[in-house]
């Protein structure tokens, strides 16, 4: 049977985290002078292109808001 693998790691404020919110995933958490991270999308539906857009905003005191949108562009 193989030995488990031990890994170790230093991660600076900047890193990414594990997280079971999917946002987590894709965005990195507040630094300093950080203002505004977006992910954007298109992928062909039976009604269009549609175009998702996830936008995180960071905020001077080290809080962050998420918000997102979609539209289907015929």
């Amino acid at each position: 049977m193989a030995k488990d693998k031990q890994t170790k790691a230093t991660f600076g404020k900047s890193a990414r985290v594990i997280s079971d919110y999917a946002n987590d995933l894709i965005f990195e958490q507040p630094r300093e002078n950080l203002l505004m991270q977006e992910f954007i999308s298109y992928e062909w539906t039976p009604h269009g292109m549609k175009i998702s857009r996830v936008k995180r905003k960071f905020s001077k005191d080290g809080g962050y808001s998420d918000s997102s949108s979609s539209e289907i562009i015929n």
